[in-house]
């Protein structure tokens, strides 16, 4: 992944609008780029370079995953850190507007982040700038979401394993997802849901499998991309003297 170049276009755009800098809050805007993987952390862009701030959990991990960025480990809170990062550089940073991802920083925080750092400087809410980039994939992406797509498809033939009558649906579902990360999925992007019988479409998984007409929709993520996969099998004789048809699987690549 061109982490750098990543960076250096979001640099371009800062350079159009009013901010001195943009704070990246939102996990898989900071993942897409500079490529960490944990559950906490800031990536602060300005003109002069990147800073990346997490906490002591991902010392060794940030250091090791992080590219194009400086890595700041918080002793105390990551907002604290980063408060005291640019404090420690009055000079440089007096008067900043320090645009964040309203999309996804909560009020607490925006007014936890507002009271910690040096006055003068503005926090203001910037627009989507991450998730446009993201509308547009590199080469790379692209085989990422194909192989996100193989690998959600390929779980209809562990279903077809496993289905029969007397199966519960969350039994399904647990095999088809142990069968997920066996292929190499790091998680479910939501949860499996299998039903079947009339009706069963909109309510929640666990009743047994009994009935004729059945419909399943799960979803795998892979290297940071998730697919959602929709697939029904008709029974319209009964379950177990029936052909199964197979239809046609509806992939839909989404960003996590």
């Amino acid at each position: 992944m061109n982490f750098l170049g990543r960076q250096e276009k979001l640099r371009e755009y800062l350079a159009t609008t009013r901010f001195d800098a943009l704070l990246i809050s939102h996990l898989p805007n900071i993942r897409y780029l500079c490529g960490f993987t944990g559950s906490a952390g800031f990536l602060l862009i300005a003109e002069s370079g990147s800073v990346f701030f997490t906490d002591v959990r991902y010392d060794t991990q940030g250091r090791a995953e992080v590219k194009g960025a400086k890595v700041i480990i918080a002793r105390k809170g990551v907002l604290s850190a980063l408060a005291e990062w640019v404090g420690a550089r009055k000079k440089r940073s007096k008067g900043w507007s320090i645009g964040i991802e309203a999309e996804h920083m909560t009020v607490a925080e925006k007014k936890r982040l507002t009271d910690l750092l040096p006055s003068g400087l503005r926090v203001r809410d910037a627009s989507v700038i991450v998730e446009r980039a993201r509308m547009v994939k590199d080469p790379e992406e692209l085989r990422n979401i194909r192989a996100a797509v193989q690998l959600g498809a390929g779980l209809f033939d562990r279903a077809l394993e496993v289905l029969r009558s007397g199966v519960k649906e969350t039994e399904v579902a647990a095999e088809m997802e142990h069968a997920a990360r066996r292929a190499g999925a790091q998680e479910m992007s939501f949860a499996t849901i299998i039903a079947s019988g009339r009706g069963r479409r909109c309510l929640t998984a666990g009743q047994a499998i009994k009935l004729s007409c059945r419909a399943d929709s799960w979803s795998a993520i892979s290297v940071l991309y998730s697919v959602v996969i929709v697939r029904t099998k008709l029974a319209p004789y009964g379950w177990g003297t029936a052909r199964m048809r197979r239809q046609k699987t509806r992939a839909t690549p989404t960003n996590r």
